[in-house]
């Protein structure tokens, strides 16, 4: 027994013996691996390499980022001198009109002026960004139609002040576009009455007709003087899955009233469906802001009920289409001009007493909050001379059936008191 336990003894300690050697060589080794891990990356040339690498990586980021910037840049500036590039406008002999006529100053108070495109410059785009919301010939600034054109239009055409709704959307391109509109007014500040129309994601189910007030308080301030109203804001839903309608008594617009308010601007709306009250208690609440809007969304007795009501709402007669569908589209989705002239000028009178039997009681009992428009941009050739010249007669002929002291009003005068001109 005794011979047993010396044996286990001697085991436990060969045991205790063996395993102290394993454990002090493990430690040598771990000795040497630790002091070669950190001789390797404190050693100054292998710090000198991971300096230069992180500063050469640092660079390449830094001109990619640069080069890109200077190439939007450089894109950007293209568009705009594009835009703004000058053409010939001859000044042609002014139009005659019957007796009966308007003759006097008028001011177009729905004129929409198209936004540059975003393809590289060059190329040809694809068919379907060549077409417009109607199916027709979508207008580009700087593409197929220029500033001056536009402006030589107008001039040819006998009108001025007109209500220009510049776009400016939430993206790369709002600087390059609020030059162009700055540019513009500075060069033609007789024919243009600016308003920004900053339109949101309205294309998108989950977007808005309307950028919300941050964005549109950061674009004005970047040129505070340039604008004298904010529209024209459809907020009626889109069609093919756009967005939704937007009341104007939403949390969204009361917000963009106060921008409004602090740049001293005008509203112009395009209401939607069901939104007759939500409309007046916004008048009653903003009885300092001016609001204009138009669309067949309120039949003409409620329209005369809103402008009783309230002194700050104003309405715009534009829809000259003589109660005929397909004619409208004519005008908003034609190839080209030649069809809708055509028709215009075959239908000129019955277009007219449609207009005369419709608006004319109307305006003479609100005289003073009435304006009239074209509402031309739905296509590219909407800007032709000959399709302002035939709108103009159109105006002037349905002015001219109207008391002789409303006239200048719906004409002009109404428009200058809506932005305080």
């Amino acid at each position: 027994m005794k011979d047993v336990r010396i044996l286990i003894f001697v085991f436990i300690a060969l045991i205790l013996v063996f395993g102290f050697f394993i454990f002090r060589n493990t430690l040598v080794n771990n000795s040497i691996f630790e002091n070669y891990f950190n001789n390797y990356f404190t050693d100054s040339s292998v710090e000198e390499e991971i300096a230069n690498s992180s500063r050469d990586f640092e660079e390449n980021i830094s001109e990619i980022e640069t080069k890109d910037f200077v190439d939007k840049n450089e894109y950007w500036r293209e568009r705009i001198e594009l835009a703004l590039a000058h053409t010939s406008c001859l000044e042609l002999p002014r139009q005659e009109f019957p007796d009966n006529y308007y003759t006097g100053p008028l001011t177009d108070a729905h004129l929409h002026i198209p936004a540059i495109p975003d393809w590289p410059i060059g190329e040809q785009p694809d068919n379907e960004s060549l077409i417009g919301r109607f199916e027709g010939p979508e207008a580009y600034l700087g593409f197929n139609i220029k500033m001056s054109e536009i402006a030589c239009t107008i001039k040819n055409e006998g009108t001025h002040k007109n209500f220009a709704f510049f776009p400016v959307y939430d993206e790369d391109i709002s600087s390059a576009l609020l030059e162009i509109w700055d540019r513009t007014m500075k060069e033609y500040p007789e024919y243009f009455t600016s308003f920004i129309m900053s339109s949101g994601d309205d294309e998108n189910l989950r977007g808005f007709p309307t950028v919300d007030s941050k964005t549109l308080n950061s674009m004005l301030r970047d040129y505070p003087s340039l604008f004298k109203g904010y529209g024209e804001i459809g907020l009626y839903e889109r069609e093919n899955g756009g967005s939704r309608s937007l009341s104007p008594d939403s949390k969204m617009l009361k917000d963009i009233y106060h921008v409004v308010r602090g740049y001293d601007l005008a509203v112009y709306f395009h209401l939607g469906e069901g939104q007759k009250n939500a409309f007046e208690k916004v008048l009653s609440e903003n009885p300092d802001i001016n609001f204009v809007w138009h669309g067949d969304q309120l039949s003409i007795q409620e329209i005369e009920d809103i402008l009783s009501k309230h002194p700050n709402a104003y309405y715009g007669v534009d829809a000259f289409w003589g109660h005929d569908q397909d004619f409208f589209l004519l005008f908003v989705s034609g190839e080209t001009k030649d069809e809708y002239l055509k028709e215009l000028n075959y239908n000129f009178d019955r277009i007219l007493n449609y207009a005369v039997n419709d608006w004319k009681y109307a305006v003479e009992r609100h005289p003073d909050q009435f304006v009239w428009g074209i509402d031309r941009g739905d296509t590219v050739w909407n800007y032709d001379l000959d399709v302002g010249r035939a709108q103009v007669r159109l105006a002037r002929a349905f002015i001219g059936s109207l008391n002789p002291e409303v006239q200048e009003r719906i004409a002009y005068k109404n428009a200058q008191k809506i932005v305080r001109l």
